[in-house]
């Protein structure tokens, strides 16, 4: 049996025990999703057969769960991941004295998406003030004054637009310093990973930011060479269509209302800067993910309040394809977490500094994707590895909820046969209780 055929099979065996689980009508499960096909992304079919299990709700509960438990627990097995990739073959070696001397970096090439010059009210700045991205926010704010981010001194220089960065205090060894830092550094802050995500979707933080498009395009390239990364594309090439699709999006996010095709039709959706923010204070510090799940949901009926009224059998299809789309946009943002935010960029120039005598290998970050393939892969496997068993433990959970009272009734019909079989057998004989 091939693979599509397998994944047929998987959706009519759980269509026919959820039929007998409650008398219902069994999905047709032959062609109707598109994820059967779908040969190198497995969270598709995933979350395909997590609806046919659970329904279409799953979506918004998997949301809520990857928000909540998910975010709140990925974050050791992240900075093994960085830390892992990260070890060089001089790590045994004592700091170099151009390092103590300071390493400068250029602003934009350590801060690509122009974080760190957002208002310090921005949503994407963390709670924490111990955050890189706050102490970073502080030098820039505090020209020429070293401010200390553990082990790493931080200075910026206004005059060239720069950061310099120092070690802070001794350190045995080049390695023994990359480790403190990655242990120093927080990769997912709760509040501005849910934030980047919703904005990815409504563009309601880059709309109040004031860039230009050129600006949101540039970063958008970037997004996109992640997320073909994370679908095993290795090319580093986007397409004239993709560039197309691109300019009008970051179009689109310049002036707050983007357009998507949630599976009836383009449809414009606008969430106001505030509504976000409302959002995000409710629940970044939750830990229900049916609160969550539900306040996700909440997002998509506000920003389409203004969509013609549409049918039942409609909501439901936008509905999936919203959580589908933002479930999609957790993948990128990890994957993103642990490649191009400012403390990782900053990592990466520290790092190859050390191998090519205190000059940093980092400028375009669509050039640096390239230069940084093999770190690039492995990270970004790592992480979509942890997203996927976290998914798929989910599913397994779902299926043994299906599955324990299918096989209950299963044995019973048994039991009742094989006592109907003894009895027929020892009729007149023996009077058996049951």
């Amino acid at each position: 049996m091939g693979l599509i055929d397998q994944k047929k099979n998987v959706f009519t065996t759980i269509g026919a025990y959820s039929s007998m689980k409650q008398s219902g009508k069994p999905p047709d499960t032959t062609n109707i999703f598109p994820s059967i096909n779908n040969k190198k992304d497995v969270v598709p079919y995933l979350l395909d057969v997590l609806k046919v299990i659970v329904g279409s709700n799953a979506l918004q509960q998997l949301t809520g769960e990857l928000f909540t438990q998910f975010v709140d627990t990925a974050e050791p097995q992240l900075k093994s991941t960085v830390k892992k990739q990260t070890i060089q073959y001089n790590s045994g070696q004592p700091l170099p004295p151009f390092f103590t001397a300071g390493i400068s970096v250029p602003a934009k090439s350590i801060d690509i998406s122009g974080t760190l010059k957002s208002p310090k009210e921005s949503l994407l700045f963390s709670s924490n003030p111990n955050t890189f991205n706050n102490k970073a926010y502080s030098a820039i704010v505090n020209n020429g004054t070293d401010i200390a981010f553990g082990n790493l001194l931080i200075n910026y220089n206004a005059t060239t637009d720069s950061f310099i960065f120092k070690p802070n205090g001794p350190s045995p060894s080049i390695g023994a310093w990359l480790t403190d830092f990655v242990d120093n550094t927080q990769i997912i802050d709760k509040k501005t990973f849910m934030s980047d995500v919703m904005n990815f979707f409504y563009g309601s933080i880059t709309k109040n930011q004031n860039k230009t498009v050129e600006e949101v395009y540039q970063e958008l390239q970037v997004n996109k060479l992640i997320e073909q990364l994370i679908n095993d594309n290795d090319s580093f090439e986007i397409s004239p269509e993709d560039y197309e699709a691109l300019l009008q999006l970051a179009e689109e996010m310049v002036n707050g209302i983007v357009y998507y095709d949630l599976g009836c039709g383009v449809m414009a959706s606008s969430l106001p800067l505030s509504a976000l923010t409302a959002f995000i204070g409710s629940t970044s510090g939750s830990t229900d993910p049916f609160f969550v799940g539900n306040q996700v949901e909440a997002t998509l009926n506000e920003s389409t309040a203004n969509t013609p009224a549409t049918t039942e059998a409609n909501i439901q299809t936008i509905k999936d394809g919203f959580f589908q789309r933002i479930i999609k946009l957790i993948s990128q943002t990890l994957a993103m977490a642990v490649t191009t935010s400012p403390q990782i960029r900053t990592l990466l120039a520290i790092s190859t500094a050390f191998q090519h005598n205190g000059i940093p290998q980092i400028g375009n970050p669509l050039d640096d994707l390239k230069k940084s393939r093999i770190y690039l892969n492995c990270v970004i496997k790592d992480a979509m590895k942890m997203i996927n068993e976290f998914i798929f433990n989910l599913v397994i959970t779902f299926l043994i909820a299906l599955l324990t009272p299918v096989g209950r009734a299963l044995i019973k019909e048994k039991v009742n046969q094989y006592i109907g079989i003894l009895k027929s057998l020892t009729a007149g004989n023996t009077e058996i209780n049951t």
